[in-house]
């Protein structure tokens, strides 16, 4: 435990520390979530291109269509902090992962759980926007937002806390690496979505690139050891959340929002409008037998500190890595970016297996290993639709 706090509090130093504007609008697409985003019909503003990556963090990632926009921004980020940032997002998303799951072993309030989440990361960015006593100045300009802005922000905050309430659902049932598996296929949902919504047809490579995905996870899941029907549709209704909120991210990105909304100010706000919505829902659920079980848990732990002190972490955890993911994707290339993510995947599920000590069948690893294959592929295909894209667009100058 005590490792853990360290590699928290230096993470926190890391999100500080590599603060910093992303390199170009190109990057920032990349920053997203767990699968594909797609490029928008019309030409986006160059502000709601800074915007994009807060907008679909946690909700897919596109590599095509970060491939597809715009030059570089001159102001690219320092090779120690893109460094540092990657660092914070590996460290933090092993270190949520492990966490998220040992809290929900002990305390299984999964509603609640995300919302207190949320709420460890409101207090942080909140933080980060105060004035630092006798400066005049705080670590980061707080955001400025009207009404209205709010309301435009309101149908993807949404998205994200049940996105983000289901993903939690998803381990408390089930094995975290179980889950991972399962997150592979939310580029189903948002290709499907595209297409009923937007009219979006993707390259012929890009729906090829989904069957060993779709394959891999039906090898993993019928193999699965610890199966849990609840964890397989918490994170299949995760996925089509955050696909959701991809759709719905579009529309706010051709709109002008408020002033000093920066990448990491803009999911700073989300964080905060998330909470305010699921914290209601998380007492209406799980509020009758919150008190007891808690109170439970306390005793288990040894004390209430210990308890505490869980939370803090597991929260700080979950938001600082959000946000050195999409720092550390925004300055690098699309294909880097696709073995990064591939990486920081298989890294995840090692660690929680070798940490919890899941059993693995022979049948169920290799379902495992395709399906994270078939995302990788997915990636590639999306890039190569974004250079294609991308060279059309110049000719047609």
């Amino acid at each position: 435990m005590k490792v853990m706090a360290v590699l928290v509090a230096l993470a926190c130093l890391a999100s500080v520390y590599a603060d910093i504007r992303p390199r170009s609008a190109v990057g920032c697409l990349a920053a997203g979530c767990r699968s594909s985003r797609q490029p928008l019909r019309v030409a986006p503003s160059r502000r709601s291109l800074e915007l994009a990556p807060a907008l679909r963090l946690r909700g897919g990632r596109s590599v095509g269509a970060a491939a597809a926009h715009g030059p570089a921004d001159a102001s690219k980020p320092s090779s120690l902090k893109v460094f540092v940032a990657f660092a914070g997002w590996y460290l933090m998303s092993i270190v949520y992962s492990v966490l998220n799951k040992q809290v929900l072993q002990v305390w299984k309030f999964p509603f609640t759980f995300s919302a207190v989440q949320l709420l460890v990361g409101a207090l942080w960015i909140c933080t980060l926007w105060l004035r630092v006593p006798g400066t005049g100045t705080s670590l980061r300009e707080p955001p400025s937002v009207s009404g209205d802005d709010v309301k435009q922000l309101m149908p993807v905050a949404t998205f994200l806390a049940l996105g983000h309430a289901l993903s939690t659902v998803a381990p408390a049932y089930g094995t975290v690496a179980f889950t991972n598996v399962v997150k592979t296929l939310e580029p189903l949902f948002t290709c499907a979505l595209s297409a009923v919504f937007l009219g979006q047809i993707f390259s012929p490579l890009v729906y090829l690139s989904l069957v060993p995905v779709i394959a891999g996870v039906i090898l993993a899941s019928t193999n699965e050891v610890s199966f849990s029907a609840i964890s397989l549709y918490s994170g299949l209704a995760s996925n089509l959340m955050f696909a959701c909120r991809a759709l719905t991210a579009k529309r706010v990105m051709g709109s002008p929002l408020g002033r000093s909304l920066s990448p990491n100010n803009m999911y700073g706000l989300l964080t905060l409008l998330s909470l305010a919505l699921l914290l209601p829902v998380g007492l209406a659920i799980e509020g009758g037998q919150l008190a007891a079980g808690t109170a439970a848990t306390v005793a288990e732990l040894g004390g209430v500190w210990p308890f505490v002190k869980l939370l803090l972490m597991t929260g700080v955890s979950h938001y600082v890595y959000n946000e050195c993911a999409f720092v550390a994707l925004s300055a690098v290339h699309p294909v880097t970016h696709a073995v990064a993510n591939t990486v920081k995947r298989i890294a995840v599920i090692i660690v929680t297996v070798v940490y919890f000590r899941d059993k693995f069948t022979a049948v169920g690893a290799a379902g495992s290993a395709i399906a994270i294959l078939g995302v990788f592929l997915y990636s590639l295909a999306k890039a190569r639709d974004g250079r294609v894209a991308a060279a059309k667009a110049i000719k047609a100058r």
